[in-house]
């Protein structure tokens, strides 16, 4: 689905991606783990077409969305969603209008059915009845699931998550887990998750791939990823201060 060959990007003199070559495959789950600050971010807003690379190529289903105009990237962003950090809800528009604005946007359809579709994708993330709801009204666990609703609203092929875990207690985060988990089985999406929760990522993986000083430096399964005796990744999936111990 997703194949990223020899990615770089500079912000002024920091080189925060530096030769990155990832594969995602079509249907699965992949997690992106990293300390914070290496660029994880970063390379799900390129693969979003919301940064562009200094160098490299991002092709989604064999298309070099690098290369794409405006329009072509306006219509590559309408086949992918995204669960932005914090939810990122506009705080003047109630929840349908959040979950439902790609589509008063860019498309056509009657305000019924926007309603429906937005009531549709509320559903499947566990949400009724909050159609009127402003984002101050709703928890954090609340938002992050509209956030989610409103990625799926257009019935994307590939979903980005990014650290959709985050400022939730435990609880909430198993839910967000879950629903990750539900929409690739329902709804059969690629999936790329960044986050530095290894109990999320342990849960909701097919396959885990570290990013380290801006490159990629291990992919595995999950048993792969536990069992590694790589000295870096150990360090990060256990905790340990001390990469030795």
């Amino acid at each position: 689905m997703i194949k990223i060959n020899g990615l770089h990007k500079w912000f002024g003199s920091n080189h925060v991606l530096n030769d990155v070559n990832l594969e995602i495959r079509d249907g699965e789950t992949l997690v992106i783990i990293g300390r914070s600050g290496v660029g994880k971010s970063v390379l799900l807003k390129l693969i979003a077409g919301i940064l562009d690379p200094d160098n490299g190529q991002i092709l989604v289903d064999g298309t070099d969305i690098v290369t794409l105009g405006a329009s072509g990237l306006d219509a590559f962003r309408l086949r992918l969603g995204m669960l932005f950090q914090g939810a990122a809800l506009f705080d003047s528009l109630n929840v349908r209008g959040n979950v439902g604005f790609s589509l008063y946007e860019h498309t056509r359809l009657s305000e019924p059915e926007i309603r429906k579709k937005v009531e549709e994708k509320l559903a499947l993330v566990g949400l009724r009845n909050i159609q009127e709801l402003m984002p101050a009204e709703l928890s954090g666990g609340m938002k992050k699931r509209v956030g989610l609703a409103r990625a799926i609203c257009n019935d994307p092929k590939v979903i980005l998550y990014d650290e959709p875990t985050t400022g939730l207690d435990p609880i909430n985060s198993d839910v967000i887990n879950n629903l990750i988990l539900r929409m690739q089985k329902k709804l059969g999406v690629t999936s790329i998750v960044v986050t530095h929760d290894m109990t999320s990522a342990y849960k909701v993986a097919n396959r885990i791939a570290m990013l380290h000083e801006g490159r990629i430096i291990g992919t595995g399964t999950v048993d792969d990823i536990r069992n590694t005796s790589d000295i870096l990744i150990r360090q990060f999936i256990t905790g340990t201060a001390d990469p030795e111990t």
